[in-house]
């Protein structure tokens, strides 16, 4: 399958979004929460990015990410896909089953304003999603109580593929779960450091003071709660409520449930048409750019370099060994 482009230049910021094939395996029970610590940790610390903002839902993960070196983003995000479907699949008894949908959408963000209005997104999903009234509530795995505490540094276990093998019938249930995460947790010895960085993004837009940085947080809870209000009253004229906390925890693992996907992958994020307007215009140049050097490499001449920011194909094979 052809590879989409992708620009990720140092220091910009990404709202990304990654998603199940099929099934609701994300819970929220103490199993699937150590799985996504476990990756979240070991794949900042072997591929290096500045994490701001996280969720994660049954079926699909959001974050905001400020990038440092653009080669980092691709790798992290191939160390969290590759290892929670080890542990995942393990879990299910399934051999070489592809749990994540290929690729990753990853629009850069090109304003504060936008950034802001993504991050909120995020933390009012699980209102948006009738799964909870608040994000105070919500018992999935989030960055949330880390950012609004300012405790932003954690120390999780590291977990490791064969810790995972597959769960009896009459453990797949909370208690189950909860006995599995204990004894998991137990036999790991490595402890892994996790910092959030939830002002990083800030930084990228240029507000370094502690006072900018207090107004922006300040306004981001304000619309969080915004919009958890607008969800309320959608529910209460629609005559619906929310699955809740309780029947949350208590979720077991379901292969059969098909995501219903809605949108398009986007190239950037800004509220203002004259900067999406410009910025597409400069990376479709970028872009046409990054096939004239592929074809000059397919000639031979390797020495032009790929427009950085880009991430370059494999080298072409110039010449086979001759056999006997």
């Amino acid at each position: 399958m052809k590879r989409k482009m992708k620009y990720h230049p140092h220091g910009s910021v990404l709202f990304c979004t990654f998603s199940l094939e099929e099934g609701l395996l994300l819970l929220a029970n103490p199993l699937c929460l150590a799985i996504v610590k476990s990756c979240l940790a070991r794949g900042r610390e072997l591929y290096p990015v500045r994490l701001c903002h996280i969720l994660v839902e049954a079926t699909h993960i959001h974050l905001v990410l400020v990038v440092i070196d653009p080669d980092d983003v691709e790798a992290f995000f191939r160390y969290f896909k590759t290892e929670s479907a080890h542990m995942i699949n393990g879990l299910l008894g399934r051999d070489k089953r592809t749990l994540w949908c290929e690729g990753y959408d990853s629009p850069i963000v090109l304003t504060p304003t936008r950034a802001l209005i993504a991050i909120a997104y995020l933390y009012s999903n699980p209102a948006k999603d009738n799964l909870e009234t608040s994000i105070d509530r919500y018992p999935g795995f989030s960055s949330w109580k880390m950012f609004r505490s300012g405790k932003l540094t954690r120390q999780w276990k590291r977990l490791r593929r064969p810790q995972f093998t597959p769960i009896t019938r009459d453990a797949n249930n909370l208690r189950g779960y909860t006995k599995l995460a204990a004894e998991v947790l137990a036999a790991s010895e490595d402890i892994q450091t996790f910092t959030l960085e939830p002002n990083a993004w800030m930084e990228s837009f240029g507000y370094h003071s502690l006072e900018q940085q207090q107004k922006l947080n300040e306004q981001l809870i304000a619309r969080i709660r915004l919009l958890e209000e607008r969800a309320e009253k959608k529910r209460e004229r629609e005559k619906k409520r929310v699955l809740g906390r309780d029947r949350l925890l208590v979720q077991v693992f379901d292969t059969s449930y098909r995501p219903k996907r809605l949108g398009r992958r986007m190239w950037c994020l800004s509220e203002k048409r004259s900067v999406r307007v410009k910025f597409i215009k400069f990376f479709k140049a970028l872009m046409q750019k990054a096939r004239a050097v592929r074809k000059r490499w397919k000639l031979g001449d390797v020495t032009v370099p790929y427009p950085p920011g880009l991430y370059p194909p494999s080298m072409p094979k110039l010449a086979n060994a001759l056999g006997r």
